[in-house]
């Protein structure tokens, strides 16, 4: 079972749930009319689901009307699962969302399925859209407009950009690649003016570490602007999954291995090196994912093992 703890103004509370592995957060419209759903995976009526997540192990979807749920058990909304058209397999590594065009896209092990009309997608639901040529998409992020860019933490290879993120499918070269990294675990991008995309990693020396790069520009060979090691008490803390609240330049960064949350504040900022979180939350469980609604004041946190 895993477990679904969100955090809100200081709040916790778990709900247990075996639909999470990842995250995309959505303020996508649609009225709060009843009605079933009918027809090629698309549910022909009722609210538009704002919170997706993937249960890997039975290759579906879940996604939630209501992004802000209470604590206990929780029955999806909608599930996009199916043998036929889905193409999902039991590898999802990671969600990215797209709003404005309401795409969902799907790391699904060596390609990116993308779904579209993602609020109402229900049921054995057709991708219009594959991105293939990956190794394994362990972790994504969408920067879209203007720049229009998909980020892909290639888990052993590196990070692959591609442009044009909204049209690309089928085999597609990226347009760039950055590689010299240890096993990737997250990737996050201030789409600001700071331009930095953050890269959680694992050196094979079991050095855990973030890379700071110039997000726009960044490609091999790339030299990272600035490469934070968390530490506490000389010990070199665990990294998994990130998410970046732009607005207050603070970083959260996922456990992995253990149940906490590191939180960087002024991330930008830092003169990289050893770094201590500014502060740390506790957990249940195991912490794999995180993502931040900063707008909501809402954090996140992905147990695998609840």
């Amino acid at each position: 079972m895993f477990t679904f703890i969100p955090m809100g103004n200081g709040f916790r509370r778990a709900a247990p749930l075996a639909l999470i592995v990842a995250f995309g957060l959505a303020a996508c419209g649609g009225g709060y009319s009843g009605g079933g759903g009918a027809g090629y995976g698309m549910s022909t009526a009722g609210p538009a689901s704002k919170l997706f997540a993937a249960d890997s192990p039975h290759m579906a979807i879940g996604s939630l009307v209501n992004p802000n749920p209470g604590a206990g058990m929780i029955t999806v909304d909608r599930v996009i699962m199916g043998s036929l058209y889905t193409g999902l397999s039991n590898n999802i590594g990671s969600l990215a969302l797209d709003p404005a065009l309401d795409y969902l896209y799907v790391g699904n092990g060596t390609s990116v399925r993308v779904f579209y009309m993602a609020s109402m997608a229900n049921g054995d639901a057709t991708p219009l859209r594959v991105i293939s040529g990956i190794g394994n998409t362990g972790s994504l992020f969408l920067d879209t407009t203007p720049n229009n860019r998909l980020y892909v933490g290639d888990d052993a290879f590196g990070v692959r950009v591609f442009d044009n993120a909204s049209m690309i499918s089928d085999p597609t070269s990226s347009a760039r690649v950055i590689t010299g990294l240890g096993t990737v675990h997250g990737v996050a991008v201030d789409t600001g003016s700071n331009d930095i995309l953050y890269v959680s990693n694992t050196m094979s020396t079991a050095s855990n570490q973030i890379n700071l790069f110039t997000a726009s520009t960044a490609q091999d060979p790339a030299t990272p602007l600035k490469t934070i090691t968390p530490t506490d008490t000389g010990v070199n803390l665990p990294v998994g999954g990130i998410s970046l609240d732009m607005a207050n330049d603070r970083l959260y960064v996922a456990g992995f291995t253990d149940n906490k949350v590191r939180v960087f504040d002024a991330v930008h900022n830092t003169p990289g090196g050893m770094i201590a979180p500014t502060k740390t939350l506790t957990f249940p469980a195991t912490i794999s994912n995180v993502v931040i609604d900063a707008a909501n004041n809402r954090l996140y946190a992905v147990s695998l093992g609840a």
